[in-house]
C-alpha cells in the first residue's frame, strides 16, 4: 500500500513562485536553468511529482551569487518559498502522521487478516531506541520532524543505507507500508482492501494523503474483476448469438427457442447453485463459463434435429418421441454419462481451481442431457397440443 501527499498547498507556493519568478523575468533576470525546470515540471508534473525539490535550491543558491543587485530580493523571495514547500511536502517526517500510521497497522494486524506490516515508522521507532536506552520504553516516534529525520540520517549510516527508499521515496512524499497476508487468495486480499478503506474513511490521516494498492495479490484482484466482468459479457452477447445461430440451423423460431432451453436451465441451475453455496464468481467459473454455452446446447441440437427427422418419416410426433427414447436417447444419456464421471477425477485434486473445473464440467454434462431428455419431449407435446386445440 502507498501513501503520497496531496496537500493543495504546494499549488499555491507553485503559484506564487511562478509569478515572482515571471516578474524577474520581466526585468531582466537571466535563470535559463530554472526556466527550463519550471517549462519541464509543468509538461511532466503527473510524473515529476513536486517542483521544490533540493536541486532547485541550490539552483537558486547559485542565482544570488551571480544575478545583479536588483533581483536578489526577489530571490531570496523565490529561496523562501521553495524552501518552506520543500519543508512542507516531507509529509512523512511529520510524528503525527507516522503516529496514525502506527495505529493503521496496529488495527490491521489485530483484524487477524494480516500477518505482519512493515513501514518507515518501524525503522524510525528502532533507530530512535537503540539511539537512547534500547529499551522498549523508547520505541516510539520522536516528537518532532527534525527528531525523525535524525533517526532516518543515522540509519543512513549503517551498512545499508539504500533500504530505506523501500519505505519511502528520497522527497519523503510517498511512503510504502508492506502487508504480508495470511493467504494468497483473492477474496481474502479484497477483504483487506475493503477493510483498510473504510477504515481511512472513518479515521483519515492528520495530512492530506491518499493511499493506492500495490502488489501481486492486488494486480491479481485488478486481473480478475478485468476477467470476470469482460468474460460475463461476453456470456451474455453469446447467448443472444448462439440463439440466432439455432434459429438460422434449424430455419424455425419454435425450434430455435427450444433448443435454448437446455442451456437457459442448465446456466440458471448451475450458477444459482454457486450462488447459494456461497461461491463467487471467480476466475475458473469466468472461464468455464463460454464452456458452458457449447456443452449445454450440444445435446439438444442432436435431439431436436433426430426428432424433426423422425417426425418426418413417422408422421406423428409421439411415435418419434417413442423411436426417439430408443437408440437415440441411450445414445446421448451415455455420452453425458462417461463425460461427466471423466471430469470427476478432478474433484480430488489438491488445487481449488481443479476442484472447481472438475464440479462445473460434470454438472453441466449431467444437466444438460437431463434437461434435454425430460424438458424438451414435454415441451415439444405440449406445443403439438396447443397447436391441435387452437386448429
Amino acid at each position: 500500500m502507498v501513501f503520497e501527499n496531496k496537500d493543495q498547498q504546494g499549488i499555491k507556493a507553485q503559484q506564487n513562485f511562478n509569478k515572482i519568478f515571471n516578474q524577474a523575468k520581466s526585468t531582466g533576470l537571466q535563470a535559463p536553468n530554472i526556466e527550463n525546470a519550471l517549462s519541464k515540471w509543468e509538461a511532466e508534473q503527473q510524473v515529476t511529482g513536486t517542483f521544490f525539490t533540493q536541486e532547485l535550491l541550490v539552483q537558486l543558491d547559485d542565482l544570488s551569487f551571480s544575478a545583479e543587485e536588483v533581483h536578489q530580493q526577489a530571490i531570496e523571495s523565490l529561496v523562501e518559498i521553495a524552501d518552506q514547500a520543500f519543508s512542507q511536502n516531507k509529509v512523512f517526517l511529520s510524528p503525527e502522521l507516522l503516529n496514525w500510521m502506527i495505529e493503521l497497522q496496529t488495527s490491521l494486524i489485530n483484524t487477524g487478516h494480516v500477518g505482519k506490516v512493515n513501514g518507515l515508522p518501524d525503522i524510525v521507532r528502532t533507530v530512535n531506541r537503540e539511539l537512547y536506552s534500547g529499551n522498549a520504553v523508547d520505541f516510539v516516534i520522536p516528537k518532532s520532524s527534525n527528531g525523525v529525520a535524525q533517526t532516518l540520517l543515522q540509519y543512513q549510516s549503517s551498512h545499508r543505507p539504500n533500504d530505506l527508499w523501500h519505505f519511502v521515496t528520497k522527497d519523503y512524499r510517498k511512503s510504502l507500508m508492506w502487508l504480508q497476508m495470511t493467504s494468497g487468495d483473492n477474496q481474502h486480499t479484497s477483504k483487506v482492501v475493503d477493510w483498510v478503506d473504510d477504515y481511512i474513511m472513518k479515521n483519515p490521516a492528520p495530512v492530506a494523503i491518499t493511499h493506492q494498492w500495490a502488489g501481486k495479490s492486488y494486480i491479481n484482484i485488478a486481473w480478475q474483476d478485468a476477467m470476470v466482468s469482460g468474460m460475463l459479457d461476453s456470456l451474455m452477447s453469446s447467448f443472444v448469438i448462439v440463439f440466432l445461430m439455432m434459429v438460422l440451423l434449424f430455419r424455425s423460431l419454435k425450434y430455435g427457442i427450444l433448443a435454448m432451453l437446455p442451456l437457459t436451465f442448465t446456466i440458471t441451475m448451475i450458477y444459482g447453485l454457486i450462488g447459494w453455496l456461497g461461491k463467487a464468481y471467480d476466475m475458473p467459473i469466468a472461464v468455464l463459463s463460454a464452456l458452458t454455452l457449447g456443452l449445454s446446447i450440444d445435446f439438444a441440437i442432436h435431439f431436436l434435429q433426430r426428432v424433426r427427422e423422425l417426425e418426418k418419416e413417422t408422421k406423428s410426433l409421439s411415435k418419434a418421441l417413442q423411436e426417439m427414447f430408443q437408440e437415440p436417447s441411450r445414445a446421448i444419456a451415455r455420452n453425458a454419462i462417461v463425460i461427466a464421471i471423466g471430469f470427476t477425477p478432478l474433484l480430488l485434486s489438491p488445487l481449488v481451481p481443479y476442484i472447481t473445473v472438475g464440479f462445473f464440467l460434470a454438472s453441466i454434462m449431467a444437466l444438460s442431457a437431463l434437461v434435454t431428455l425430460v424438458l424438451l419431449p414435454a415441451a415439444l407435446t405440449l406445443w403439438s397440443k396447443n397447436q391441435e386445440s387452437t386448429t
